[in-house]
């Protein structure tokens, strides 16, 4: 054996000490990351024992997050000081995506309890009940623009997700009184329930009170029909609408492709 062989590693041999693949090596080579300690006259690379060290840097900066472009810079200029500093800052990523999993999968159990719930407890007539206050982080809407909804619904998502807001899964939507008294359907918010309150101008709070309450099963497009029949309900019961009305999602079209399978809970606070 060669002294070459004895104190180099061919690309297979060092790809199998490091446990990553060839390919992986010839990438590296290619955007400078990590280049053979030498090519020989028959173009084979060969890598050196402390190139392994290397490879071990970058496996270890990868799993943490980094970039390949921030491990070239690092690479290049490493010690101690930059170390600390880049485990510093890849520890507080990692905190944060621990928050979001966190986030998700609350969310996630949320959306079971709801469905479970939903799927057996619709209450599909009018009905008065006591709420206690809750909590909503909310988004405008342009009244009467049906379709800004879709792109604030999206928008909605993204700045709750980008600030770790922690919410129920259920999409709720707010109607404004007099939007509601003037038989125009038109939403005023898209919103989730808060865990807990928050600080902000986009947090909105439900009121404690009496509402009318009913789950309306039905598409998107027919609910109109069914605050009519709330309204007719409030109104021959000698009550009067008091405040905003709230619609929550409590099947739609996560769950279902049927449109007309979807569950509403509606509720409109109101005086006896």
């Amino acid at each position: 054996m060669s002294n070459i062989d004895n104190r180099y590693f061919t690309t297979s041999e060092m790809a199998a000490i490091s446990g990553v693949k060839k390919h992986t090596l010839f990438h590296y080579d290619e955007i400078g990351l990590l280049k053979p300690e030498f090519i020989n006259t028959n173009g084979y690379r060969y890598y050196s024992i402390r190139q392994s060290y290397i490879l071990d840097i970058i496996s270890v900066l990868k799993k943490a997050g980094s970039s390949l472009k921030e491990i070239k810079g690092y690479l290049q200029d490493r010690n101690s000081l930059e170390l600390e500093k880049l485990f510093q800052q890849k520890q507080l990523e990692l905190e944060m995506e621990i928050q979001r999993i966190k986030r998700m999968q609350v969310i996630m159990q949320n959306a079971i309890q709801m469905t479970r719930t939903s799927m057996k407890e619709l209450r599909t007539d009018p009905l008065i009940e006591e709420c206690q206050e809750e909590y909503l982080i909310a988004t405008p809407l342009k009244q009467g623009d049906k379709i800004e909804i879709n792109s604030k619904l999206s928008e909605h998502r993204k700045y709750c997700e980008k600030h770790l807001i922690n919410h129920e899964f259920s999409t709720w939507a707010i109607i404004s009184k007099e939007t509601f008294e003037s038989d125009h359907f038109s939403w005023s918010y898209v919103a989730n329930k808060l865990k807990a309150p928050i600080s902000g101008n986009r947090m909105i709070i439900k009121p404690k009170g009496l509402y009318v309450v009913m789950d309306y099963v039905g598409s998107y497009e027919s609910l109109p029909d069914a605050c009519v029949m709330i309204k007719t309900y409030i109104e021959g019961n000698g009550m009067k609408v008091c405040g905003d009305v709230y619609t929550t999602d409590l099947l739609n079209y996560f769950s279902e492709i049927d449109f007309d399978s979807y569950a509403v809970r509606i509720s409109v606070e109101v005086l006896i």
